[in-house]
């Protein structure tokens, strides 16, 4: 309390962690089940029930999306934990922003998690203490809040009529509220989430955007992952003769 701080807010999958959760397809006309990788569903999702090769298939979000969720497999295992304990025995488990997170929680920075994810927060508290029981990280970090937005819960404290998107939106915005009921209002705050997906950016900026004309004496920072060099860009209010978007001076990390 009493000091400037900054605050880190991080995706799970594919922002942190790179995580082998499976989606599960259904075939509508035969009942046969599919499953594969969130990458390959991002690459054949729009031609779902379109007239091609993926036009008797579905993915009933109950069905599809139940490893994003609370839930064991048929080992009794905890759908989340099971695929991080996976992922750790792999070499490729770290998202294009794991260096940032492991610095915050290095630098005892307070941080939140926003997921699209169905997971409660103790859920996924528990899963990311694995991560310190692995050694990957010192210690857990300094939650400010987490949401997966997808949780029933979750939704019905943001707002059910929201979409995906909007539920993002809305949680970043009480991420940076609850970050200054925490640790001062009056004091000039920095803010900043890291994302690779191009559409995943925009809406960070968008949700940035809306904080910083609120709170005009705050900083707020979009980290792009997208590229090998990292790319922090700065929020600011739209004016005629400059864009809400910036390159920020100097290191990412603050």
């Amino acid at each position: 309390m009493g000091e400037r701080t900054s605050f880190y807010f991080f995706d799970i999958d594919e922002n942190i962690l790179h995580l082998p959760t499976k989606v599960h397809l259904l075939n509508t006309v035969t009942g046969e089940e599919k499953t594969m990788s969130q990458r390959e569903f991002e690459g054949i999702r729009a031609y779902l029930g379109v007239a091609g090769d993926w036009e008797d298939w579905a993915a009933p979000p109950e069905k599809a999306f139940r490893e994003f969720a609370d839930g064991k497999d048929r080992n009794g295992e905890e759908y989340l934990h099971r695929d991080i304990r996976r992922a750790l025995k792999t070499d490729q488990w770290k998202g294009p922003s794991w260096d940032i997170f492991r610095y915050a929680v290095l630098k005892k920075r307070p941080i939140a998690v926003v997921t699209a994810r169905q997971h409660s927060r103790t859920t996924i508290k528990e899963g990311i203490n694995l991560l310190c029981e692995a050694g990957e990280i010192p210690e857990n970090p300094d939650y400010v809040s987490i949401f997966g937005v997808s949780n029933p819960d979750v939704k019905a404290e943001l707002g059910a009529h929201l979409t995906t998107a909007g539920l993002k939106r809305k949680a970043i915005r009480m991420c940076v509220e609850r970050g200054l009921d925490a640790y001062g209002r009056d004091l000039p705050h920095s803010f900043g989430m890291s994302d690779d997906d191009p559409k995943n950016v925009d809406l960070i900026t968008s949700a940035m955007l809306e904080c910083k004309i609120d709170y005009p004496d705050k900083r707020f920072f979009v980290i792009s992952t997208n590229r090998r060099q990292h790319v922090k860009l700065e929020v600011f209010p739209p004016h005629k003769e400059e864009s809400k978007l910036r390159a920020a001076e100097g290191d990412y990390y603050g």
